[in-house]
């Protein structure tokens, strides 16, 4: 039985190439990956180019969201993804080592909504 109403988790991508976090192409070919991958539904995307490096950038999925911050300059990335649907993180964290050329992710989980089944059982 499902206990919370969503997955959040964030991957911190460390010793990344600084090119592939630059600038917005490539950091967009990343996210779109990540929807694919996982097969969520995208119903916008945004991004913000930092000058003169580095790139926000946010998917609104049907099933939440998927974001990126970049700081080349420290070749560093903080990736997340909050899902009401369950997904595989270690397909996510693959996926970032091998496009941003990264030997260090750290991943963090959290459980959303979980007391809903304390304070309202019958929504779960």
């Amino acid at each position: 039985m499902k206990t919370s109403l969503g997955t959040h988790i964030t991957w911190d991508v460390y010793n990344c190439n600084a090119d592939t976090l630059s600038f917005i192409p490539t950091v967009k070919t990343v996210l779109n990956a990540i929807v694919e991958e996982l097969q969520l539904t995208k119903v916008n995307e945004s991004y913000k180019q930092f000058e003169p490096i580095g790139v926000t950038g946010f998917i609104l999925l049907e099933e939440s969201h998927v974001s990126i911050h970049s700081w080349p300059e420290h070749q560093f990335a903080a990736v997340d993804i909050f899902s009401c649907r369950p997904f595989d993180a270690k397909k996510i964290q693959e996926l970032l080592m091998e496009s941003f050329s990264s030997d260090k992710v750290v991943i963090k989980q959290i459980e959303r909504g979980e007391a809903i089944s304390i304070i309202s059982p019958d929504l779960i």
